[in-house]
């Protein structure tokens, strides 16, 4: 069912599915252009969206909705059906709606022109902490500030997985702003580094040591006297340099090329990767006592398109004050999309919609239609497989019975992360099925 290091790195997430879930909805855009609610839980009663609501729901003012355009109807813990009264439709994930549906964590309802987003989650929010760089309402950000400002004032080295454009070294500064070291935060991209010179860099050497080394020169690993050294891409790490890395963290000092006298330092190190590193010390590319020295503790970033309450407040920011308000199409398209590369890719759309929507009313779809594909369509190709808590790509399925979730658990090994891909679904969902059924994840 996996090593006892990936059993001990997943251990938090599925300590939080343990939690009873509860079934929310928050209004993330209105064609008024409201700031996006809070997010209202739905309770044990039928919930009602529209004009005009009962006596539990959502009111909008949003005249292409009817009176009573659809209703929630709880079917027991982080379990809800959606039924549709409306006379012009209600959407979900950009699919109309023909016959109740049961909805799932993370699922983009449309009703007229406001768009609401589902959480199933557990009912206690994670802690949270003030980090204004990292924004974000997820609970995943929300509890991603809070490690950041519990782990940052310790010594321990910091492992952060997640995909490009996750802000993985935004999370590092963070680390390094609030850990009290006196040095300088020094970011390497070890993907970057010319093996030919990755050992000068990284330990430094002395004149002369060899051709082209004019003068001194103090590496990465000394530079950062003091401070914090963000090896980015660790996994990236040049096999001979693996073990000379993991000696110089294990006796706290370093011998510069052309040298044979070691020099101390003080350097707490904070590692990145985009990779599943575990897989690769299985497969052997990857040094298992090194991965062991990097992982004293493990941060993920989750990826934008598991974040949809955070697409369109983040897409504001980027825009600033004065940009033209959004269309209904435009952002039911965003929370949609994949977004392959992140907030990266996000301020690349920002961008473009800037340019092109100076001196207009509005942002429109059309403006960058090309640029954008929904995850119910159109899935990107697969990313490399990484750990984290949410990061599922393929197209969804229909929901398992017990014998096909069983006959996956089995082909894929136990891997939930394996299993979620296969299925189309978040970890989350994948472990409500096993709980569900009774099968052991």
């Amino acid at each position: 069912m996996g090593s006892d290091a990936e059993t001990t790195m997943r251990a938090p997430a599925v300590e939080a599915e343990r939690l009873p879930p509860v079934v929310t909805a928050r209004v993330l855009f209105e064609p008024e252009g409201a700031r996006p609610r809070p997010a209202v839980p739905i309770g044990k009663v039928p919930f009602t969206i529209g004009r005009s609501i009962g006596e539990r729901g959502i009111l909008l003012k949003d005249p292409r909705a009817s009176r009573i355009h659809a209703t929630f109807h709880p079917r027991g813990e982080g379990l809800v059906r959606l039924v549709d009264s409306s006379s012009n439709g209600t959407f979900v994930n950009g699919a109309r709606l023909t016959e109740p549906r049961e909805l799932e964590d993370g699922d983009v309802v449309r009703v007229g022109d406001s768009l609401v987003l589902v959480r199933v989650g557990p009912a206690a929010p994670p802690r949270d902490a003030a980090i204004p760089e990292l924004e974000g309402r997820h609970p995943a950000m929300r509890a991603l500030r809070h490690t950041i400002a519990a782990v940052g004032p310790t010594d321990a080295k910091v492992l952060i997985i997640g995909e490009s454009g996750t802000g993985k070294e935004l999370v590092a500064r963070a680390i390094h702003e609030r850990s009290g070291r006196d040095g300088r935060f020094i970011a390497v991209n070890c993907g970057a580094i010319p093996e030919s010179l990755a050992e000068s860099q990284l330990f430094g050497h002395t004149q002369g040591s060899f051709t082209g080394a004019n003068k001194a020169h103090d590496g990465f690993l000394r530079a950062a006297m003091g401070g914090t050294l963000f090896l980015d891409e660790v996994g990236e790490l040049s096999p001979v340099l693996q073990p000379k890395l993991l000696r110089a963290l294990e006796e706290r000092k370093v011998v510069p090329v052309g040298s044979t006298e070691p020099v101390s330092i003080d350097v707490r190190l904070i590692a990145a990767t985009h990779r599943d590193l575990l897989a690769e010390v299985d497969a052997g590319s990857f040094r298992g006592d090194l991965y062991a020295r990097l992982a004293g503790y493990l941060v993920h970033t989750l990826p934008l398109r598991d974040r949809a309450e955070d697409v369109l407040p983040l897409l504001r920011s980027f825009l600033g004050p004065d940009a033209p308000p959004l269309d209904a199409d435009l952002a039911e398209a965003l929370l949609l999309h994949p977004f392959r590369f992140n907030v990266r890719e996000l301020k690349e759309i920002a961008t473009q919609l800037g340019i092109d929507g100076a001196g207009l009313g509005r942002l429109t779809l059309p403006m960058i239609a090309h640029r954008l594909s929904r995850r119910t369509s159109r899935p990107p190709p697969p990313l490399p497989e990484i750990v984290t808590e949410v990061a599922p790509l393929s197209p969804k399925r229909p929901p398992p019975d017990r014998d096909e979730l069983a006959a996956l658990m089995r082909e894929h090994d136990g891997n939930v992360s394996r299993v979620a891909h296969a299925l189309g679904r978040s970890r989350r969902q994948v472990y409500r099925y096993l709980e569900r059924f009774g099968l052991d994840g």
